[in-house]
């Protein structure tokens, strides 16, 4: 005899979205385990795929991911697999999406005329991944869509549909404050462990400024995921002010400057 699972009544579904809701709203709540996270990675790029230009050229993306990869190891996951790609458009914009994918516009390789301007944008996304700022907005979503963990367990299905929605609607980049300060810090630290001087985020910042003024179309996805505030700038500042001077920490390469000239 088949026991069939009790579906919850209106009433328990209710409480229980209230309860999701409620603690969602907590910026460090997540239902979404490491392990589920990473296993939902090869949808969320397929979606990627499916809506933005990606660049196939396999010397730019080994070179882009060794950059990465150098980066993402001193994360608290540096042991799971992460994937960085670039994306063919002339807007300067990065973005993280859970399960250690990280996505880079062409736009933002030209602008970055160093690479410790690029790295510095790089640290700052693989901030917000290591500290998983992307699963807490999906375990909000999943309150909010009454699905919580079953659309991703029980029924595949509703779970597709739901990551494809997140992704497309951009629902995975709408970070607060506090999670682009913490994606910040955590940033300058993963990039000066990397050998990378943590300054070229400083550097990165004064130049989009400057090209706001000349051509504001350009860098107007990027100040409106990642708005410049003067405390922004301050409190990254202070971070690298905290750091040991190490004489030693890359500024630039010609390496970088043949990636930046093959991909613009």
């Amino acid at each position: 005899m088949r026991i069939r699972p009790r579906t919850p009544s209106p009433a328990a579904l209710a409480v229980l979205v209230s309860l999701l809701a409620s603690a969602a709203a907590m910026a460090a709540f997540d239902i979404i385990s490491v392990d589920e996270e990473w296993s939902m990675r090869g949808q969320l790029h397929a979606e990627v795929a499916q809506k933005m230009p990606l660049v196939n050229d396999p010397a730019a993306l080994d070179y882009l991911n060794r950059l990465g990869r150098q980066i993402a190891a001193q994360t608290p996951y540096g042991n799971r697999r992460w994937d960085f790609f670039i994306v063919r458009d002339d807007a300067v914009n990065a973005f993280n999406l859970p399960g250690g994918l990280v996505y880079v516009n062409s736009g933002l390789i030209k602008e970055a005329r160093s690479l410790d301007e690029l790295t510095g944008a790089m640290a700052h996304e693989i901030g917000h991944g290591a500290a998983r700022h992307g699963t807490q907005l999906m375990t909000k979503a999943y309150g909010y869509n009454l699905i919580a963990r079953l659309a991703m367990g029980r029924h595949p299905g509703q779970g597709r549909q739901l990551l494809a929605g997140l992704v497309g609607n951009g629902i995975l980049n709408h970070y607060s404050r506090d999670a682009e300060r913490a994606a910040d810090r955590l940033g300058v630290h993963y990039a000066y462990q990397s050998g990378y001087d943590p300054r070229g985020m400083l550097d990165l910042f004064a130049d989009l400024q400057k090209l706001q003024g000349r051509q504001p179309l350009k860098v107007e996805q990027f100040f409106s995921n990642h708005p410049l505030t003067r405390e922004r700038i301050q409190n990254v500042s202070a971070e690298i002010a905290t750091l040991p001077r190490n004489a030693a920490l890359t500024r630039d390469s010609r390496d970088y400057q043949q990636f930046r000239a093959r991909v613009h």
